[in-house]
C-alpha cells in the first residue's frame, strides 16, 4: 500500500529544497540570517491573518 502525501507536504518538501539549493554556497552563519529572516516574515504574516479572523462583525439585529 502507498503512503498518501498530502499537497501541504509536498509544498514544504518543495520550499526546504529550494531553500536549500538557494542557500547551499552561503557560509552557515550568512544561511541561518536568511532562514531567520524568511520565518519572522511568515510569523508576522500568520499573526495578521490571525488577528483579521479574529475581529468579529457586528451581529445582525
Amino acid at each position: 500500500m502507498e503512503p498518501k502525501i498530502s499537497k501541504a507536504q509536498l509544498s514544504v518538501w518543495e520550499w526546504k529544497e529550494k531553500a536549500y539549493e538557494d542557500l547551499k554556497h552561503l557560509p552557515i552563519l550568512e544561511q541561518m540570517r536568511i532562514i531567520h529572516e524568511q520565518t519572522q516574515k511568515t510569523i508576522l504574516q500568520i499573526k495578521k491573518n490571525k488577528a483579521k479572523k479574529s475581529v468579529k462583525l457586528p451581529e445582525a439585529r
